[in-house]
């Protein structure tokens, strides 16, 4: 049993200082078969520590049901990053945020009443008090803490390297934990009675490690290391964040090396490998540790991907492929070389920075500009100094004189990128002393071997043990290897320490990675690879890249119409009492059909406010519109000609992963209207303190409680059509505000959480809300801006008719593949109407990443052999192209070898598949 602590600088098993280089990697967005190597993928960049989210909803699938199993083993999981020799740092929420569907909250908590979401509410922290529970019984024994498992023997420290660092006799790989996480608001109440809530379930369930938050010191939370996430201006962040907690090391808990991407929009390239390597460089030079998010950023496999609240109508794709180093389908990326460079340094040399000095830093030029020339920071410790160059992105600085302590001038050549690191006066061992040296540390393995490596061609001055080299870094592919003073010295250049890796007993040189046996895998443009063992042998070996293999054919292509769903004739549909979410009926990650009864129409506006997903609206099996946000689609009041029944399929397109409208219905949970638009007057304008909007809202993100500055309020006395509602909807000019009804609070609106504006349903008789005449009031939480004019920025609208008929017998049916004697040939033309389509493969291996490539679909969902591939969106029905993704992920572990494999895909508009094929490519739907 080992006992884990900290101080300012880093944390300690048993006294002995750990540096943590953390890679996140989130087990349910990959096949627990590939969990290992995209385990390893990490620990050969560098990284000693693997994060990942606990997901809620992928576990507790049922009020007290807890699911474990395969894909959602999180213990096997934690286990195989324990055995691997590396740390894991634990992230349960119960809230995570992460872009997936309602922030990793189990869709069933919108069943229960009276429920208010991540705050200090009964029946919220009831739920997750029982789900901290479950993970903490998978987890418990495999903290650093516990007693160790008499079935698993972790390895102390990792092959040959001081890469993972001290584990000592510790029960597993669990160093920290999370608390909540990005609770970006200010509440001492909500901290005494939410938020240490959290960490008292954590603690009283047996969590005996450090805990932390990600709150970016919006709200601190007492007991928590206080965190950050973020990718620009961190070397300052950390400064301060050192000076505010002068007695806890400093984490990037969310460095972000790329991003999400939406659809509708173009693949997220920002970030370009030379801005992450610097701007790693810089999380080092503040003294502070990092994990990467993402490292690896996987699938939204079936209906998981989540909906932004930041800008109208967007959607966050199947593919979570963020933009990271380790790409969708496990191929490495360049990034994934920016980030080897740096993170092999800071992990292999991590004891040179967890004894780093509690003095404070001294002045440097301020790093994040694009223009400024080379900031040069210097950090002192017990183990010797650190010293980091980091150069603006418009600098063009070849070579730096840096003057030692010693009076002696060492010329540094920078090279292609933007940071270069030295160490100075460098104890790595009792027999080791790095006097100073200007090429870049790599690696130091098992006291035998110190990687070093600097721009090809470069002269490398290297002083060890008072004796001074000079070395010529190498112009080609072989490296420079030399004996020094029983040391084994190897010096590469920049593309050499890119195919550098470490194994058990060496280095090898030449390579795209360690195969699962630890065997150098053949790297484009190396006819040969050097291994060097720790007595410094040089070994070659010729390889070849093996060619990608032919891709499978899809045959045998068959369909399935759906034509008595779309009419409301089948049989399936079942009675509900009028409109009810597809939560409310036990669907919560999946389409669904409705059959509305409704008032015929001929003319007038219809409105389906009380909607936060796409309806197909159909009629005797005739598409009239879609419903919704996104491309394709309309939310605004729309004229249609409507008949008796009506037909609708609610494509739940994911819900909000973050903010205050979080945890919306999906499907149908209000009745359709027929609205008028009501011309309002200019509002009455009153000065008034902000509202407190805490008194309304168990948490309001973005806001601190109490705070109350000057602002307005805009009021208007409106009538309602007799007992039917109004319809209120704010616009994304309008400033944060609280919507109240003759004094009464009804709702929020914040722009954060919806630009594209809220819609507040005003029903007469219900809460404040009367027949007759009624105030309205917004009561604003800061000055309407210059030239925003409200009247602009609002719209209230009239029910006149409530079209979907409260008298009729409203029917629900599952959505679910059809029986196979439902497949037929395929039409001769396309259906334009929604479909099942079945198609059959064969694949010869299974070890090379499948895609799908749907040319020619339109919208829908895919399935390899009963496995829910996700959702797909190339085009809208009318053929215009969606971007960003145009190829899906077949994971290798749901492939047949040894048999036939079923394709099944779900086309909204019953677009043809002929044109579908499919690909090999280890990268991922961009590479």
């Amino acid at each position: 049993m080992a006992n884990i602590t900290y101080d300012h600088q880093s944390f300690s098993i048993d006294g002995r200082r750990i540096w943590l280089i953390s890679a996140a990697i989130h087990y349910p967005r990959t096949p627990h078969q590939l969990w290992r190597k995209r385990i390893r993928a990490a620990k050969q960049a560098g990284c000693n520590c693997i994060e990942t989210y606990v997901f809620w909803n992928v576990h507790e699938t049922e009020p007290g049901v807890f699911d474990f199993a395969g894909d959602r083993d999180l213990r096997a999981f934690i286990k195989i990053v324990g055995e691997e020799g590396m740390f894991c740092y634990l992230r349960p929420g119960p809230y995570i945020c992460a872009e997936w569907d309602f922030g990793g909250l189990p869709a069933w908590l919108n069943n229960i009443e009276d429920i208010d979401f991540r705050t200090a509410n009964g029946p919220f922290l009831e739920a997750s008090a029982r789900y901290i529970g479950a993970v903490m019984g998978q987890v418990r024994d495999l903290q650093i803490t516990s007693k160790p498992a008499t079935d698993t023997k972790w390895p102390k420290q990792v092959s040959q390297s001081r890469q993972s660092g001290y584990r000592g006799e510790g029960g597993g790989p669990i160093v920290l934990m999370q608390t909540e996480n990005e609770w970006f608001c200010t509440s001492d109440e909500l901290h005494d009675s939410y938020l240490l809530e959290n960490v008292r379930h954590l603690r009283e369930n047996g969590c005996t490690v450090p805990i932390t938050n990600c709150n970016k010191l919006w709200q601190r939370v007492d007991g928590t290391i206080d965190t950050w996430n973020d990718k620009q201006h961190l070397p300052a962040t950390m400064r301060q964040l050192a000076t505010l907690q002068p007695d806890a090391p400093r984490i990037v808990t969310e460095f972000w090396p790329g991003w999400f991407d939406l659809w509708g929009k173009p693949h997220n390239t920002e970030d370009k490998p030379d801005d992450v390597l610097h701007r790693l460089a810089g999380i080092l030079s503040a003294g502070s540790m990092y994990n990467i998010y993402m490292f690896h950023g996987g699938t939204h496999f079936g209906f998981t991907s989540g909906r932004l609240t930041e800008h109208p109508g967007t959607y966050f794709p199947t593919s979570y492929d963020y933009d990271a180093p380790l790409l969708e389908g496990g191929g490495r990326a360049e990034k994934y070389d920016a980030v080897k460079r740096v993170s092999m340094f800071a992990s292999h040399f991590g004891e040179v920075f967890s004894n780093l000095s509690n003095i404070p830093m001294h002045t440097t030029i301020a790093p994040d500009a694009d223009n400024h020339p080379p900031a040069v920071t210097q950090l002192s410790g017990s183990r010797g100094d650190v010293i980091f160059i980091l150069r603006g992105k418009k600098d063009k600085t070849k070579q730096l004189d840096l003057l030692l302590p010693q009076g002696q001038t060492l010329p540094v050549q920078l090279g292609s990128d933007r940071a270069a690191w030295l160490l100075l006066n460098a104890k790595l061992s009792d027999e080791l002393l790095i006097d100073y040296t200007n090429l870049r540390p790599f690696a130091y393995l098992n006291a035998k071997i110190l990687v070093l490596f600097g721009p090809a061609g470069s002269d490398g001055l290297i002083s060890i043990n008072g004796a001074p080299l000079i070395v010529s870094v190498p112009n080609g592919k072989q490296p420079h290897v030399q004996q020094v003073d029983g040391l084994t010295l190897v010096v590469l250049n920049e593309d050499q320490a890119d195919a550098a890796y470490v194994l058990a007993d060496g280095l090898v040189v030449g390579a795209a990675g360690l195969d699962d046996e630890d065997n150098p895998i053949p790297r484009n443009g190396w006819a040969t690879c050097y291994q060097i063992d720790l007595a410094g042998k040089v070994g070659k070996q010729s390889q070849k890249t093996e060619r990608k293999p032919a891709a499978p054919k899809l045959t045998d292509w068959q369909h399935a119409a759906l034509g008595t769903l779309l009419d409301g004739s089948d049989p399936s549909y079942q009675p509900i009492d009028g409109p009810a979410s597809l939560e409310s009926l036990g669907q919560y990650n999946s389409y669904g059909w409705y059959r509305v009864p409704v008032t015929k129409t001929n003319s007038g506006k219809l409105l389906w406010p009380d909607t936060d997903d796409r309806l197909h609206l159909y009629d005797n099996g005739k598409l009239l519109t879609i419903i919704g946000a996104g491309d394709d689609a309309d939310d605004q009041p729309t004229g249609i000609k409507l008949n008796d029944t009506l037909t609708v399929l609610a494509d739940n397109i994911g819900r909000f992963h973050y903010g205050h409208k979080m945890g919306e219905p999906k499907g149908i949970a209000g009745h359709l209207y027929k609205v008028s638009a009501v011309k309002l007057a200019k509002p009455k304008i009153t000065r008034q303190p902000a509202p407190d909007p805490f008194k309304f809202i168990g948490t309001a993100f973005g806001k601190q409680q109490g705070h109350r500055p000057p602002a307005q309020a805009l009021t208007w006395t409106v009538t309602p059509d007799g007992r039917k509602p109004l319809i209120l909807e704010t616009g994304m000019n309008l400033p944060d505000c609280v919507i109240m009804m003759n004094g009464e609070p009804v709702g929020l609106h914040f722009k954060s959480d919806k630009p594209s504006g809220d819609r507040f349903v005003l029903e007469p008789g219900v809460g404040p809300v009367k027949g007759g005449k009624n105030q309205l009031e917004l009561a604003l939480y800061e000055p309407l801006p210059d030239g925003v004019d409200p009247l602009k920025s609002i719209k209230l609208y009239k029910v006149t008719d409530i079209v979907s008929d409260k008298r009729g017998q409203w029917s629900f049916s599952k959505w679910a593949p059809p029986a196979d004697d439902a497949f037929e040939d395929l039409p001769k033309s396309t259906p334009s109407q929604p479909a099942w389509f079945r198609a059959t493969f064969n694949v010869k291996q299974n070890d090379v990443p499948l895609w799908l490539e749907p040319v020619g679909m339109s919208k829908g969902q895919v399935f390899l052999n009963g496995h829910n591939v996700g959702r797909y969106w190339v085009a809208t029905r009318t053929g215009k192209k969606v971007p960003p993704q145009e190829a899906y992920y077949l994971p290798e572990p749901w492939l047949n070898v040894d048999s036939e494999n079923e394709l099944l895909i779900f086309d909204e508009h019953g677009k043809l598949p002929n044109k579908c094929k499919l690909v090999y490519n280890e990268n991922g739907p961009y590479g």
